[in-house]
C-alpha cells in the first residue's frame, strides 16, 4: 500500500523542519533594521533571503514603514529564532550581511511577510532557493487579494518581478478609491488585473496567470488559447 503523503503535508513538514536540509542555529533578536533585515544580539546582521520589502531609508518607499512595523511585531527584541542559510544560494551579500531564513517557532518569517503582503519575492540573479515556489505562490495570492503593499501602493498596480525586487514608488503613492467597474489602473483586455502600461509588458512583469477577455495588446497569450502566463 502506498504511504505517499499529500503535497500540502509534505510542504508543511519541510517548512517546519529546516534542519532537514541545512545546519541551523539559534539566535536572539536585538532589533529590526527594516522590513527584511534584523540584527542579532552579538551584532550579526541577517538579511532575509529570497524576499524584498520596500525601503525606509533615503527616499522612503510606499509601505516601507508598514513592512518594518510588521517585522518588528513578529520579531521584537529578545525573540529567539532559528537561522538557516540555503546551500543553493549565496551565504552573504556584498554588504557582509548573512542571507538566511528565519523561523519563529514553526513559522518561516520570510514566507509570512510575503503572505501578509509586506514583502515580495526577490530571487537575486534568478537564483531560486528551497522555498522559492511557496514564496512566489504566496505573493501571487497576496497580490490577487490586494493585501499589504499590493493594494496600498501605486493604485494597486505594483508589478511582481521576482528577479528585480519590489518597487512600490514614493511613500505617498497610495491606492486611489474609485466607484464601480474595473480599476482604471487595470487593462480591460485581461483578468485578473494586468496594469496599464505605456510600454510593453511581459509575464515576469505581470507575475500571475491571466485570461484574455478582449484583444491581447501585450502578447501574453503566446499560443492563442485565451490564457496567458500559464507558468506563473
Amino acid at each position: 500500500m502506498s504511504t505517499r503523503l499529500p503535497i500540502v503535508t509534505v510542504l508543511l513538514l519541510l517548512l517546519s523542519a529546516p534542519a532537514s536540509f541545512a545546519a541551523t542555529r539559534e539566535g536572539v533578536i536585538d532589533h529590526v533594521a527594516d522590513g527584511d533585515t534584523v540584527v542579532l544580539r552579538g551584532g550579526e546582521t541577517i538579511r532575509l533571503v529570497q524576499i524584498d520589502t520596500p525601503e525606509v531609508y533615503g527616499d522612503t518607499e510606499c509601505y516601507g514603514r508598514q513592512a518594518s512595523a510588521l517585522t518588528e511585531s513578529i520579531l521584537p527584541p529578545g525573540t529567539r529564532v532559528r537561522i538557516a542559510t540555503d546551500p543553493g544560494l549565496d551565504q552573504h551579500d556584498r554588504d557582509g550581511r548573512t542571507l538566511a531564513y528565519l523561523w519563529k517557532g514553526s513559522s518561516l518569517v520570510n514566507l509570512r511577510l510575503v503572505r501578509e503582503g509586506a514583502a515580495a519575492p526577490y530571487f537575486y540573479s534568478g537564483d531560486k532557493g528551497r522555498y522559492a515556489t511557496p514564496i512566489f505562490e504566496a505573493a501571487v495570492a497576496a497580490r490577487k487579494a490586494g493585501r499589504g503593499l499590493w493594494g496600498h501602493c501605486r493604485k494597486g498596480s505594483v508589478p511582481l518581478r521576482a528577479t528585480r525586487g519590489v518597487s512600490t514608488g514614493p511613500v505617498n503613492a497610495t491606492r486611489t478609491p474609485f466607484a464601480g467597474g474595473a480599476s482604471p489602473s487595470c487593462n480591460p483586455n485581461y483578468t485578473p488585473c494586468v496594469p496599464n502600461s505605456a510600454s510593453d509588458l511581459n509575464c515576469s512583469d505581470v507575475g500571475h496567470p491571466v485570461k484574455v477577455v478582449g484583444s491581447d495588446p501585450y502578447n501574453l497569450d503566446g499560443d492563442g488559447d485565451g490564457s496567458g502566463c500559464e507558468s506563473y
